[in-house]
């Protein structure tokens, strides 16, 4: 369950040695944060993954295909309809699917196909809220804000950047926190962030006032737009040519 399912690294069959201390108190097992572990843990693995020199990803893929499927309709397997999911059965296995077949199947034309998919995204192609229409009434700590970890792995928790799906209207986020160091060359060996342990302090004092911040609907601000273009477009340029 560890090492081949939420904390998955390259090695296929083995697991970091670091799993192992979580299981020297077994008493104590079920009062750990697994969720935010694992999250800590997909978050730094695609960050590597996004280097220049990365050659594959690892992390709990399980997770961000399913966070995939549910958020994106459109990238769904194709007829295929989920069945109803059991109160003691796995959310992810609503979504076991057929393999592709024929030209589909090819990796360069799935590529070209991904790609033209996500350059005309919309708002509207987009499932908000898959879950509940206020997920953080059901889970509090969805709106925490902070560090989450792993071990020794630190990721930043910031879930005003995607107020739309907690049923907020999206409002310009603050500047993200800054890591005390961050090297992140083009090859993934050197990939370190580190950040203070004063950052930790916020798990246990979770945001209450989110409620009275935002409003309940589901646009953005009219600014919004032109915050995307001076923190994003600068970078990413939309590509409308596939070789």
């Amino acid at each position: 369950m560890l090492g081949s399912t939420l904390f998955v690294d390259k090695s296929r069959d083995r697991v970091r040695p670091v799993v192992n201390l979580f299981l020297d108190e077994l008493e104590e097992i079920d009062q750990y944060s697994w969720a935010s572990g694992t999250l800590a843990w997909l978050y730094r693995c695609l960050g590597q993954a996004s280097r220049a020199g990365a050659r594959g990803v690892a992390g709990c893929l399980t997770l961000l295909q399913c966070w995939i499927y549910e958020y994106f309709p459109g990238f769904r397997p194709s007829h295929f309809e989920p069945p109803v999911v059991g109160p003691d059965e796995a959310w992810a296995s609503r979504w076991i699917g057929q393999p592709a077949t024929g030209s589909v199947a090819d990796p360069s034309v799935r590529l070209a196909f991904y790609r033209r998919a996500l350059d005309s995204l919309t708002p509207a192609d987009v499932f908000w809220t898959p879950f509940h229409q206020r997920p953080h009434l059901e889970v509090r700590r969805s709106l925490y804000t902070g560090v989450i970890r792993f071990a020794d792995i630190g990721e930043f928790y910031d879930p005003a950047r995607c107020l739309r799906q907690f049923g907020y209207r999206q409002m310009i986020p603050p500047p993200p926190s800054r890591p005390q160091r961050a090297d992140r060359p083009e090859a993934p060996g050197g990939y370190v962030i580190r950040i203070p342990e004063s950052f930790d302090a916020a798990w246990d004092a979770l945001l209450s006032h989110m409620d009275q911040m935002f409003m309940f609907d589901y646009l953005c601000l009219d600014r919004m737009f032109d915050y995307l273009c001076l923190t994003t477009y600068v970078w990413i340029g939309c590509l409308t040519t596939y070789v």
